[in-house]
């Protein structure tokens, strides 16, 4: 009786927790943490380690061994594919963020598992729908809402039809109960023609204004790549739908496949072109991010380097491009924007063929389902069209993410196992003979079975407990986040070892810590802040600006030991002194170490080299100083040339400021050191970059000055006055000289 009860409570929660978990995966979302998308991956990591949990205990109860004896064959290259990321992470060099990676993957296979063991007939897939087309009215609702309030009310802070802080945040593109358009966009590319296929079955108008509302929102999203996953959804949808549903003339089918394909392809093309030429970055973007990848998979191209790892070596590999089109330095690129390039990298020729090989199983099942209910006259039934959606949203998504966000990010990842697991759950089931499996089943040992189930058990309590506590960490470091904005350091310190002591593996909190010891600057701070640097690059080598931020704190320590030696040196202590300028040479040499490293990953950032010509000037090395403005100003002159010139540009045009600004320090530098002709070319350079630039024109007044060049004065005296009449230095400069 016991034994009775166990299996029916298991079976009843993985039957209803999974759809249901579906749902919330889809609807919720938090902003009460630093990622609004952090109870995604909570739901995701409970949730699926519950279900888990309890088809294990149900297993256990029943015949463990008896859905993989059935259906070895499709499940054999999703075991692969798990293993394929457990061997990953053994040899992974950076084993938090693999583990990371390798427990959504964990979770993901076992969905698709759950699925074809336990979802045996219509009644329990249709729940899985039902609960998905709910969720898909929610979002497609708060998306409209989004829509209205991006168009017809004010920007933030005033208030507007959307109640939530994150308003506006993707400017008029709407994102949804996901937080990003591109999340959205993938969730649409899903539901769209598996909506599709429940129309034409049922005739609903529910369906076709669900369908109206995907539609809509997908354009709205303005995610070139959900367009293309949308367009490619419509045309698979189109071909199976004519090939394998609609009972018409062969000559009919060809006509109408065609007749949609080239018009669906021509208004995708046509919105993806029109967006193209106005956010031309986003392709740019993608194509130098996958050329990087390109280059890290041919470091490890047998076994890659490890699973979940890209964000952590990427910064070695980055193109310089990629700050000018992002206009940023301390960001960093989670994943490629290409699934099949990063599980290449991942885990090398040998994972993406496994992957490759379950994508074409799957694939091939689906094709031949659907070719089996056209061939006895199953065609209507209401699983052909369960089948017919499940494959077109597949072919959909795999395109998608071609182009746009990985599945490693959770609302994607558990859409895709889910088809597969229905994919093939939709054929069993319509093979499936009645007559019973007369093969003997292995039974457990009662003593046995308990003890596995407890210790089952405990380890997803254990587990939850975890994910309970990086949840929230996450709310944690968001608090600690507005401390260092207000600046009160000290709390926000205690806040960021908090989140690290709950979740080991987050990079974030260790590098804002660094930074807050490096800004608040007392006692022992630079070296806590040095000991934190560390602590991160055992994570993560090269993590967004650290290596310049450690040059930071070496820089402000060769200016305190040089005013140390300076007031030793008034008070006649010379030892003392002495002590001073050793240990204030040794920060400048650590200074110039770490700013070269960082010039290395960024070799744009136009600070690193104004850093180091500071250092080199203080140094007594005013050529050296002069070469870091001249490398500056150099440096994108080297993309036009092989092996940066697949994309040619004019980069400087996108920073003309910056180079502006690098023209003037060099110019005050050639000054100091009394080159008024380079001085002089430097100033008339940076007129160049940003015309009638005040710094400049001023500059080149003093010059003109000391040169007693009184033409060029007056002609800069006329345009300082005409342009810059209420500048103070303006009106206190003479007419002539």
């Amino acid at each position: 009786m016991f034994s009775g009860i166990i299996k029916k409570v298991s079976s009843k929660f993985v039957l209803y927790g999974l759809p249901l978990f579906y749902f919330l995966v889809a609807v919720s979302f938090y902003l009460g943490t630093y990622d609004s998308a952090q109870i995604k991956i909570t739901i995701v990591q409970i949730g699926g380690m519950a279900l888990i949990c309890s088809w294990l205990i149900y297993k256990f109860e029943s015949d463990f061994f008896d859905s993989f004896r059935k259906n070895i064959i499709v499940l054999l290259p999703i075991i692969l594919f798990l293993l394929s990321g457990l061997i990953s992470l053994l040899h992974s060099p950076f084993h938090f963020a693999s583990l990371n990676e390798f427990i959504r993957r964990f979770i993901y296979c076992f969905l698709a598992v759950i699925i074809i063991d336990c979802f045996e007939d219509k009644k329990s897939l249709k729940r899985i729908l039902n609960f998905l087309i709910f969720a898909t009215y929610i979002v497609c609702i708060y998306a409209v809402i989004q829509f209205i309030d991006t168009r017809y009310f004010p920007a933030p802070p005033a208030k507007g039809l959307d109640p939530f802080i994150w308003r506006w945040a993707f400017g008029n593109r709407i994102f949804s109960t996901f937080g990003n358009p591109n999340f959205f966009g993938d969730f649409l590319v899903v539901m769209n023609p598996i909506v599709l296929a429940l129309f034409f079955k049922k005739r609903s108008f529910h369906l076709l204004l669900l369908w109206m509302l995907i539609t809509f929102s997908t354009v709205f999203s303005y995610s070139k790549g959900a367009w293309i996953g949308f367009g490619v959804g419509i045309i698979a949808f189109t071909f199976l739908f004519i090939g394998f549903i609609l009972n018409i003339s062969r000559r009919k089918k060809v006509i109408l496949i065609l007749v949609m394909a080239v018009l669906t392809a021509s208004i995708v093309a046509g919105g993806t072109f029109f967006q193209l030429k106005k956010r031309p970055d986003s392709s740019s973007f993608r194509v130098f991010t996958w050329l990087s990848c390109w280059e890290m998979i041919n470091t490890h191209p047998i076994i890659g380097t490890g699973i979940g790892t890209f964000y952590l070596t990427y910064p070695s590999y980055r193109r310089p491009q990629i700050f000018f089109i992002e206009g940023m330095h301390n960001t960093e690129s989670d994943h490629p924007e290409n699934e099949y390039l990063e599980v290449f990298y991942d885990e090398g020729i040998i994972g993406l063929s496994i992957f490759l090989l379950l994508l074409l199983m799957v694939l091939t099942i689906g094709f031949k389902n659907l070719a089996y209910f056209r061939k006895n006259n199953l065609n209507n039934s209401t699983l052909s069209y369960f089948q017919l959606g499940f494959v077109s949203a597949i072919v959909a998504q795999l395109a998608h993410d071609c182009v746009c966000v990985s599945l490693r990010f959770v609302s994607s990842g558990v859409m895709l196992w889910m088809l597969i697991g229905s994919i093939i759950a939709v054929a069993i089931i319509s093979l499936k003979k009645e007559d019973a499996d007369n093969q003997k089943a292995i039974v457990v040992p009662v003593i046995i079975r308990r003890l596995c189930q407890i210790a089952v058990v405990s380890m997803t309590i254990y587990l939850i407990y975890i994910f309970c506590g990086q949840f929230r960490a996450d709310a944690i470091h968001s608090q600690a986040i507005q401390y260092s904005k207000a600046g009160n350091y000290t709390q926000a310190i205690e806040l960021y070892s908090r989140v690290i002591k709950k979740n080991p593996s987050f990079i974030m909190p260790r590098y804002f810590k660094a930074n807050n010891y490096n800004d608040r600057w007392q006692n022992d701070d630079p070296e806590k802040a040095l000991a934190e640097y560390n602590e991160i690059w055992k994570l993560a080598p090269n993590y967004v600006q650290s290596k310049f931020l450690v040059g930071l704190v070496y820089a402000k320590l060769v200016n305190y030991f040089n005013s140390l030696a300076n007031q030793y040196g008034l008070e006649k202590k010379e030892q003392e002194q002495q002590d001073a300028i050793q240990k204030r040479n040794y920060c400048l040499n650590q200074a110039v170490k770490y700013y070269n490293q960082y010039k290395i990953i960024d070799p744009i950032f136009p600070q690193t080299y104004y850093q180091l010509a500071s250092l080199y000037g203080q140094a007594g090395h005013p050529e050296l100083a002069e070469k870091e403005y001249l490398d500056h100003l150099n440096f994108p002159n080297r993309l036009q040339e092989p092996p940066h010139n697949f994309y040619k540009e004019n980069w400087k045009e996108r920073r003309r400021e910056e180079y502006m600004q690098t023209c003037i320090y060099l110019g005050n530098l050639e000054f100091s050191l009394n080159n008024l002709e380079n001085a002089e070319k430097s100033y008339i350079e940076s007129l160049k970059y940003v015309p009638n630039n005040i710094e400049a024109l001023k500059n080149l007044s003093t010059i003109y000055i000391k040169k007693k060049d009184k033409e060029n004065y007056k002609e800069v005296y006329n345009l300082l006055k005409q342009l810059y009449p209420e500048d103070e230095f303006v009106k206190q400069m003479k007419e002539s000289i």
